[in-house]
């Protein structure tokens, strides 16, 4: 089973996408930058990353996951 992490701060956005994509897919959800890096460690096979998070700029998440893989 493949896993996408849906990493946005307006939870009606991270619903709405969990139902879409759930069939198949495990979900993975985060809310900000830091809970964003800490999905990260359960290797998701794809990120939906929103560049207008709370708590971390989205360039930083980006290089920070591509220093963990």
């Amino acid at each position: 089973e493949g896993k996408i992490l849906i990493a946005d701060d307006e939870t009606d956005i991270v619903v709405i996408l969990a139902i879409f994509l759930s069939k198949g897919y495990r979900i993975l959800t985060a809310t900000n930058g830091v809970e964003t890096l800490k999905q990260v460690e359960n290797n998701p096979d794809i990120i939906l990353l929103d560049i207008n998070m709370p708590g971390m700029e989205w360039l930083e998440v980006c290089q920070r996951i591509r220093d963990y893989v």
